[in-house]
């Protein structure tokens, strides 16, 4: 059995043996075609169909599975446990399946996305989660419209060139606190008294200006505050009016912009040196920003 991934190739996936992406896990299902699959640090996203038939998760990692469309009535059984049936399910809808348990699930042919990401995530993005997630349960036929959204915004990363590390991170958080939150008892968390100082604010912005063409990380700059990313995305934008995404691409823009004004180098180099991945991105950026292409920006500067 061949699973089409995102770079085109092909890869053996019968016994979900031998793919990174899954760690210790084991995914046995019928014929499978992957439409897109990107893996960063502890989480990745795909987009796939199935052929009908049974399937079988043996997961070290947890595993959310949206389904875009409308998903048919299925037969599921968690370890040894009796035969359920999971009714028909309106688009959007999404099963959790914590690591550590051994599912099976009969169901007709479908297209999921769905985000596997490592266990010990909990602990790095918020320390008083750590614990907390070794209570997590299966889960199914569940909505919740955010949650939802965070997981098709994750698979969509996986379809263009430039996929913002900053962003991937803050998504894969705000999942991974939607799942603890609002699904896995209820849990409320615990706020953060130390924000960001002045002092703490200008050592990240100082950071984040001096790597504007590296490959930025809010768990890097989370590091840098002294804080978890999940309280450092909160107290960030708190102190700077936007979170850490958006205000990474303002000064990438503003540099390109300076760059634009006062050298004449190709704007290949200026998208590399004010760090977006490449012309393009640099492109739409210009163009969501300010209605321009930056060749037409530098040309009016003439």
């Amino acid at each position: 059995m061949q699973a089409t991934t995102e770079g085109g190739g092909t890869g053996d996936l019968a016994s979900g043996l031998g793919q990174e992406w899954l760690g210790h896990s084991v995914w046995e299902h019928p014929e499978l075609e992957i439409s897109r699959i990107k893996s960063w640090t502890s989480i990745t996203a795909m987009s796939f169909r199935r052929d009908g038939g049974e399937s079988i998760w043996r997961g070290d990692r947890h595993r959310i599975v949206v389904s875009p469309e409308q998903r048919p009535p299925s037969l599921f059984q968690v370890e040894q446990g009796p035969t359920r049936q999971m009714p028909l399910a309106a688009p959007l809808t999404f099963s959790f399946f914590p690591a550590g348990l051994t599912l099976r699930i009969v169901q007709p042919a479908t297209s999921y996305v769905q985000v596997l990401w490592d266990t010990n995530l909990y602990s790095a993005l918020l320390p008083e989660l750590g614990a907390a997630a070794s209570r997590f349960e299966f889960l199914s036929g569940q909505q919740d419209p955010l949650l939802s959204q965070i997981a098709m915004s994750l698979a969509r990363e996986t379809g263009g060139g430039f996929a913002d590390r900053i962003l991937v991170e803050s998504l894969g958080t705000a999942l991974c606190i939607r799942i603890a939150q609002r699904f896995v008892g209820h849990l409320s968390l615990p706020t953060s008294n130390k924000g960001l100082s002045p002092e703490r604010l200008r050592r990240v912005r100082d950071y984040i200006e001096a790597h504007l063409d590296d490959h930025l990380s809010l768990i890097v700059l989370a590091d840098i505050a002294c804080l978890s990313p999940y309280h450092f995305s909160r107290s960030f934008k708190e102190a700077a009016g936007v979170g850490p995404q958006r205000y990474v691409i303002q000064r990438r823009f503003e540099r390109a912009k300076t760059l634009l004004r006062s050298t004449h180098r190709p704007l290949a180099l200026i998208a590399q040196e004010a760090g977006f991945a490449d012309q393009s991105h640099l492109n739409s950026i210009f163009r969501r920003e300010m209605g321009v292409t930056p060749g037409r920006f530098r040309a009016a500067l003439a």
